[in-house]
C-alpha cells in the first residue's frame, strides 16, 4: 500500500506538468509558423519588385539605344519605383543615373540635374555622376555652376579627364581661354581621344591648335 500510495500522486503530477506545458508548446509553434509565413511573404514581396525592376531597367536600357527616350524615362522610373520597394536593396545609383542621361538626351536638364545629383548622394566615390551633373550645367550654359562643381569634384577625383574637359569648357564659356587651355591639356593628357572631341566642341575649336 505504501508504494501504490507513492505512486498515483507521481502520476498525478505528470499529467499536470504536461496539461501546463500544452498551452506554451502552442503558442511557441504559433510564433513560430507566423514568423515563417511573414519572412516567407516579405522574401516573395522582395524577389516580386526586384523581378519588375530588371524587367523595366532592360527594356529601358534597349530603348535607349534605339533613341527612344521619352520610352526610356518612363521605364526607369518604374523601374526606380520597384526598387524603393525591394525594402532591404533600395539603392540602385546606375538607375538614377541611366535616368538622368535619359532626360539629358531629351533635353530635359531640370530632373537630369535632380537625377546626377541622387547618383552623387547615393555614390560619392564615383566620379560618373560629377561627370554627368557637369555636363547638364554645360549643357544650360551654367559655366559658373559647371566649373565650381568640377573643381570640387577634382579633389577627389583628379586623374578623371572628363572632369578636366568639362572644366575647360566651363573656362571657355566664361572667356578664360588660358585656363580652358590648361584644363583641356590635362584632359588630353589622360585621355588623348578627348582632343577629337574637343575638336567637334564648339566652346573648346578655337582653343584647341593651342594645346602644349
Amino acid at each position: 500500500m505504501t508504494s501504490n500510495e507513492h505512486q498515483v500522486p507521481e502520476h498525478e503530477s505528470t499529467e499536470e506538468q504536461d496539461a501546463e506545458q500544452t498551452p506554451t508548446n502552442k503558442t511557441f509553434r504559433i510564433v513560430c509558423m507566423t514568423f515563417c509565413l511573414a519572412v516567407t511573404v516579405l522574401f516573395i514581396w522582395v524577389w516580386h519588385h526586384q523581378t519588375q525592376f530588371n524587367d523595366h531597367y532592360r527594356k529601358a536600357t534597349f530603348l535607349m539605344r534605339n533613341g527612344d527616350a521619352k520610352q526610356a524615362i518612363e521605364a526607369y522610373q518604374k523601374a526606380i519605383k520597384n526598387k524603393k520597394r525591394t525594402i532591404f536593396f533600395t539603392q540602385e545609383p546606375s538607375a538614377y543615373n541611366n535616368l538622368g542621361q535619359a532626360h539629358l538626351y531629351a533635353e530635359e536638364y531640370a530632373p537630369a540635374v535632380e537625377n546626377f545629383k541622387k547618383v552623387i548622394e547615393m555614390a560619392p566615390n564615383i566620379a560618373e555622376g560629377y561627370v554627368n551633373l557637369t555636363t547638364a550645367y554645360l549643357r544650360q550654359n551654367l559655366s559658373i555652376k559647371a566649373r565650381e562643381t568640377c573643381m570640387h569634384a577634382l579633389n577627389t577625383f583628379p586623374k578623371t579627364a572628363l572632369l578636366h574637359y568639362n572644366l575647360a569648357c566651363a573656362y571657355a564659356l566664361e572667356g578664360a581661354s588660358e585656363k580652358s587651355v590648361k584644363s583641356l591639356t590635362q584632359a588630353v593628357n589622360l585621355n588623348p581621344d578627348l582632343k577629337t572631341l574637343a575638336q567637334k566642341e564648339n566652346s573648346l575649336k578655337e582653343i584647341v591648335s593651342e594645346l602644349r
